[in-house]
């Protein structure tokens, strides 16, 4: 696999260094399907680690050793075990996206009649769900490392969408929200979401959370239409 561990820099203790000093970013972008292959392992090592034994007593050292690769190679990538935790939160998103982009598209085969609000609240939850102590580490290493504002990203997805849909119930009065009203309604899910996931996912069962949400999004939309027209 890797080579040989190349020198470290001297005066280095990249444990030490709090979170916040950090962007997250990677140091090179694994293109090559080597370096991805390299960085999935570190990934996954990090993983493990972090469900086994917490993030306290994380270190690149052991994620290299359980990785497979050299230090210097996950150097090469990251510059702390909090860039490689920003990393991973970040793709964890990316598939959060994708899979309620998926279920928002995808034609309703069920007899149900299930509203897209709620499918786009079952892949938000179910994203958000398993591995439980790890998801709560990567979201406190976000929130810590000043990325909070990302965390929102698939729910601005499904926000936008619903306001595109005519046959949406509440679309229209979606529309009307303002850009005040919206700021609140999806950090008010994605601060719900994030603290199931963090307190391991056992107050509430994935469905009772899914239907309780997709009620707030649809009760506070009405609220805010109802408002506004008081108003006028």
């Amino acid at each position: 696999m890797a080579s040989a561990c190349p020198k470290q820099p001297k005066k280095r203790n990249p444990e030490m260094t709090q979170s916040k000093r950090h962007s997250g970013d990677t140091r090179r972008t694994p293109r090559q399907q080597r370096s991805r292959q390299a960085v999935d392992a570190i990934f996954e090592a990090t993983a493990r680690l972090v469900e086994s034994q917490g993030v306290e007593r994380l270190t690149t050292a052991r994620i290299a050793e359980l990785s497979g690769y050299g230090v210097g190679t996950l150097y090469d990538y990251f510059p702390d075990k909090y860039a490689i935790l920003v990393a991973m939160a970040r793709r964890e998103l990316d598939t959060i996206v994708k899979s309620v982009q998926q279920a928002l598209t995808q034609p309703d085969t069920t007899k149900e009649n299930t509203s897209a609000t709620q499918k786009a609240m079952h892949a938000l939850v179910c994203g958000f769900g398993g591995r439980q102590r790890l998801r709560g580490a990567l979201l406190t290493t976000m929130i810590a490392s000043g990325h909070a504002s990302e965390l929102s990203a698939p729910i601005e997805l499904i926000v936008n969408f619903l306001r595109h849909q005519d046959q949406e119930p509440g679309a229209k009065e979606m529309n009307r929200l303002s850009s005040d009203q919206l700021y609140i309604l999806t950090r008010a899910v994605v601060g719900i979401i994030r603290a199931w996931a963090m307190e391991g996912c056992t107050r509430l069962s994935p469905h009772t959370l899914e239907v309780e949400l997709t009620h707030l999004v649809q009760n506070y939309v009405h609220h805010a239409a109802c408002a506004a027209d008081q108003s006028t």
